[in-house]
């Protein structure tokens, strides 16, 4: 497994949401060292993050890419959790 800084584990993170609720997490672990992206299912939201966090529109198209799938659960987002467990 790559390390981060300090030889910590580097994970791919990607963060799923309706509203662009968890653009602060996703940012933290961009500081600490882990490689993210970020998807927001409503149009008005899309720029929330945008420049601090690596955005993409098709988070489906990314899931095997992620070690770890992070989902608000706002508006039917635990649906889609639930059908990757």
């Amino acid at each position: 497994m790559e390390t981060s800084n300090g030889g910590k584990p580097k994970y791919n993170f990607l963060f799923v949401s309706y509203d662009g609720l968890i653009g602060d997490i996703a940012w933290l672990m961009i500081k600490e060292g882990h490689d993210v992206r970020y998807s927001i299912e409503n149009p008005d939201d899309q720029e929330v993050g945008a420049g601090f966090v690596p955005m993409v529109k098709d988070w489906k198209k990314h899931v095997d890419w992620a070690d770890v799938i992070v989902f608000d659960d706002v508006l039917g987002m635990g649906k889609e959790a639930q059908k990757l467990r």
